[in-house]
């Protein structure tokens, strides 16, 4: 079998090309894949050493003749993903959605770029009538929160032959667009690491500045506004100021809305709060093994499975996670979920001090987590359940497409 492959790989940082770049070593032992990429060049070696690798233009510029038996696009909410949005509805193939709600994607190019009409267009494929009095109201507030209650994937469902999603939520929402959709949930999978190739966690505190005796709390990730790192950033200067020995540290690259630096200024948590900024992949796994315990709130948000929050339920640590969307559907008993209320800080505050202060229960916690991982995010299944996933659409067809899917006029594809 030969299957196109189009995604983000690295150096777009996204947590995408980390998915992808993992899950290509296991697929790789199913078919031969060759992977189709945007105006840049892969930095991972294994993946140049080991892959076939074109521009996306080659399909395109050839009328979509190809020996391939199957195209796979993965579809992000991000810019990164334009060159895969249009090849998908030229040629069109299974599509991993890893977020049902694509809005910021359309916007960024459409309306971010002046195309007034084709945002319109969209909404209007979508919604109808109502579509124009969405756009009116989207453009005149100019505020990101208001994409989250319009998902935009109508077009992309229906020039799809298959879905793939990363949790019930995500396949809800894509048959709330279309109920006779071939959707298919496939976990977020869990890639181990081997630990001899990592410095030793107590030492690599000490290097980082930490001390024995201080309970790390980790905030991983690109760090978005939905991440609320504000209020986190309140919750251990509370923690501090009773009396506990806590440190933050935040690993990612700071994203706009997120002004962590400002905020710790004013909270005088220079001495608690260690940021590292985005760091590599290697790296990323190190500092996973630092924290005691994780926080990783999200919301709003666009329907995603956090890669971050599978990692870091994988070191058998305690993550507190927001009780909402996909993140809801982890079982109670091995996270620490926290409601999205007006409460929430005060929550968050509360459930800190009882885990300082419980080291068993966190231990247990932990471990359940872990156990939890392993067990149901296996990297080597979530391989075998995309295979099965490609012959089932292969042998049985699509879905029936109930609108001329069309396309955007002029996608635009960013250069790197």
């Amino acid at each position: 079998m030969k299957i196109a492959h189009f995604s983000p790989l690295n150096p777009i940082r996204s947590g995408i090309s980390d998915y992808s770049e993992e899950l290509l070593e296991y697929l790789a032992g199913y078919a031969k894949i060759d992977l189709f990429v945007g105006d840049f060049e892969p930095s991972n070696s294994w993946i140049r050493e080991n892959f076939t690798i074109k521009s996306f233009r080659e399909i395109l510029e050839n009328h979509h003749q190809n020996s391939y038996d199957i195209h796979i696009y993965h579809m992000g909410n991000n810019e990164n993903h334009a060159y895969i949005y249009r090849s998908l509805l030229e040629h069109p193939g299974i599509v991993v959605l890893h977020e049902p709600i694509i809005h910021h994607f359309i916007f960024s190019q459409t309306a971010a770029k002046g195309r007034l009409g084709d945002y319109i267009q969209e909404l209007t494929y979508c919604y109808g009538e109502r579509g124009i009095e969405i756009a009116t109201r989207a453009l005149s507030l100019q505020e990101e929160s208001v994409w989250y209650d319009y998902h935009l994937c109508d077009r992309m469902i229906d020039s799809s032959l298959g879905i793939i999603v990363h949790s019930e939520f995500a396949r809800k929402k894509v048959l709330e667009v279309r109920p006779n959709a071939k959707v298919k949930v496939i976990r977020h999978h869990y890639a181990p690491h081997k630990k001899d190739h990592l410095r030793y966690p107590g030492a690599l505190r000490e290097v980082l500045g930490f001390g024995k005796d201080d309970f790390v709390v980790g905030c991983f990730g690109y760090m978005t506004s939905s991440k609320h790192i504000d209020k986190v950033l309140r919750v251990i200067a509370k923690v501090r100021n009773k009396g506990y020995k806590v440190k933050l540290l935040l690993v990612g690259k700071m994203m706009p809305g997120c002004d962590a630096s400002k905020w710790i200024e004013e909270l005088g948590l220079d001495d608690n709060v260690l940021v590292s900024g985005f760091v590599d992949g290697h790296t990323f796994r190190e500092y996973l093994q630092l924290p005691d315990v994780f926080i990783a709130l999200r919301h709003p948000s666009a329907g995603e499975t956090s890669g971050s929050v599978i990692k870091m339920m994988g070191t058998g640590k305690p993550v507190m996670i927001s009780d909402f969307c996909a993140f809801a559907e982890f079982p109670d008993d091995c996270c620490v979920k926290i409601p999205p209320v007006d409460t929430e800080e005060e929550i968050l505050e509360e459930k800190l001090i009882h885990y300082i202060e419980s080291p068993e229960e966190r231990r247990r916690i932990g471990e359940r987590a872990k156990e939890y991982i392993l067990r149901h995010q296996d990297i080597q299944v979530s391989a075998r359940l995309y295979m099965d996933f490609v012959v089932d659409v292969l042998s049985n067809g699509p879905f029936d497409i109930s609108k001329d899917s069309g396309s955007i006029e002029n996608i635009e594809v960013a250069s790197k």
